[in-house]
């Protein structure tokens, strides 16, 4: 039997994953697993007494990696609506459920960091 393409998707063969849906995904984890990081090495921090400005650093580092979380998630949020309006697909439904738990997240992480910095007064004098 001769394959061609109308057998190949009757068969169930699946097509390929978007190149730039799967970067913007990986995008997205890396950043979050470099926040997470930078949490522990605050937390860590806390607890041996590290100086008040390698601290700081660290939570202004959250800061930032937060936004870029925010907004990557932000077009991965664009790139599955529009993948799953143009293939008509609904299993892309639950890549836009975990950006937006993403953005949860990174926007409860830029919030306590912009707390923390707040808190302290911006800038260290010293």
């Amino acid at each position: 039997m001769k394959r061609n393409l109308t057998t190949a998707q009757k068969s169930g063969w699946r097509s390929a994953r978007p190149l730039l849906g799967i970067l913007v995904r990986w995008t997205v984890w890396t950043i979050l697993a470099l926040n997470l990081v930078v949490v522990l090495l605050y937390v860590a921090g806390s607890y041996q007494r590290a100086s008040d400005t390698s601290q700081l650093s660290l939570v202004r580092i959250c800061l930032i990696l937060s936004m870029l979380m925010i907004i990557s998630s932000l077009y991965g949020i664009i790139l599955d609506i529009y993948y799953m309006f143009r293939r008509r697909r609904p299993a892309y439904l639950f890549g836009i459920a975990g950006y937006i738990f993403v953005i949860a997240l990174a926007t409860l992480l830029a919030l306590g960091a912009a707390f923390i910095i707040g808190a302290v007064g911006g800038n260290l004098q010293g």
